[in-house]
């Protein structure tokens, strides 16, 4: 390497590449940390309180699988707080059998005043006004329209049943217009139309035991709805993309010309061009990640 007159290090193609690559992972990893960029989030949690959720025992008997949904909606609850987000998720929480009635009576973030609401109205006497069977069509369709008043926020439907049951497509369509996502979380069984509506939506569905709940909605749920993967995943491509350059010299010098002994002019070609390579391949790698893992895109889409 004596032949050459400087460092690689010193010349502008190496030093400002390497200058940005820095910049970019400084700020991912502040976004990891900070959490930068989180969308404010709405929550309808639309529970499953039919007869088959306590089985013949007390509506909402300890260890019941509507025990479990509440406990699990309590560990969600602790979570939405803001010690953890700058703005915590607006929740309204609905119960459904054959019909829907809403267990709280707003969308809000208070956790205290959701708990209490929540234990005044989980009665006894609930369990008539809502009746026997599982309409899932109603219920997905009143979390969506509660969904469709709320502004500016990011709209989820989390919806937790143990049954199966066909999702109407016009329930399907009503959700998407109004930007709702349907997520699932269904109890012990695989439930195909409702693994279709949460696809259909961008949501996300998850089949679990029952013991399981509230991991799911404190951790994966909770995790997925306050997700700024998309600003993440913008800097490490951007990244990306600096490294490829910042290689550029030492691909030239060190591999090409030194490794494999190619001349001078075909080295220096093969290495922009691979500079150039994934300079225009990261965007369509980053929107397929986009896609697959249904995020917005970034400067674009809110949610």
């Amino acid at each position: 390497m004596s032949r050459y007159r400087r460092p690689l290090w010193l010349y502008p193609l190496f030093q400002i590449p390497a200058l940005l690559l820095s910049a970019f992972l400084v700020i991912a990893l502040l976004f990891a940390l900070l959490g930068v960029g989180r969308s404010p989030v709405a929550v309808a949690i639309v529970l499953d309180l039919s007869p088959s959720t306590y089985d013949g025992q007390e509506f909402n008997a300890p260890g019941t699988v509507m025990d479990r949904e509440i406990q699990a909606v309590k560990a969600y609850l602790a979570k939405n707080t803001t010690a953890i987000l700058s703005q915590p998720n607006q929740i309204q929480i609905f119960g459904f059998a054959g019909g829907v009635r809403p267990l709280t009576q707003s969308f809000q973030d208070n956790n205290e005043q959701i708990l209490n609401e929540l234990t005044q109205t989980l009665q006894p006497t609930l369990a008539e006004v809502l009746g026997g069977g599982t309409n899932l069509d109603l219920a997905i369709q009143e979390g969506t329209q509660a969904l469709a008043n709320v502004r500016d926020r990011c709209r989820e439907l989390l919806l937790v049943t143990d049954g199966e049951a066909t999702v109407n497509p016009l329930v399907i369509a009503e959700a998407r217009t109004n930007l709702v996502k349907i997520n699932a979380v269904v109890i012990g069984t695989e439930a195909l139309a409702i693994r279709a509506a949460t696809f259909a939506t961008g949501g996300k569905y998850l089949s679990s035991d029952v013991n399981n709940l509230d991991v799911l909605f404190a951790e994966r749920l909770f995790a997925r709805f306050n997700s700024n993967w998309k600003w993440i995943l913008l800097w490490l491509g951007l990244a990306w993309i600096a490294l490829m350059w910042m290689l550029t010299m030492p691909l030239d010098r060190w591999i090409f010309q030194g490794l494999f002994k190619m001349p001078i002019n075909f080295s220096g070609r093969l290495a922009l061009g691979n500079a150039l390579f994934w300079t225009a391949a990261t965007p369509g790698i980053l929107w397929g990640i986009y896609q697959l893992l249904n995020l917005g895109l970034p400067f674009i889409s809110r949610c």
